[in-house]
């Protein structure tokens, strides 16, 4: 209870100061002091509806392989020189004539 009417007596004091203050003086503008007590007003408007994009299936590539392709390689020969003896490249020259040989 007493610290009702403190609060009271201090309220009236600071208008009174303020009316004193603004009152006694040609005042050129004015200032315009208020309290409020309840909740604002604001329109309301609805969040914009949210559109998830469009789900776009993309398949995978398709690789194609080509067709193998089956060479038959040649038949390979190996050539032997009589004279000096040996296979061809190890003896570079022959003197009687290279002999074919089938490679094994």
């Amino acid at each position: 209870m007493v610290k009702r009417v403190a609060i009271k007596l201090g309220l009236a004091a600071l208008a009174l100061g303020l009316v004193a203050g603004f009152g006694t003086s040609a005042a050129q503008a004015r200032v315009f002091v208020g309290i409020g007590v309840g909740v604002p007003f604001y329109p309301y408007y609805p969040p914009a509806y949210y559109y998830p994009p469009p789900v776009v299936y993309v398949p995978p590539p398709v690789y194609a392989a080509p067709a193998p392709a089956y060479v038959q390689q040649p038949t390979s020969q190996w050539y032997y020189c009589d004279n000096p003896q040996g296979y061809y490249p190890t003896v570079q020259s022959c003197s009687t004539g290279w002999r074919p040989v089938p490679a094994r």
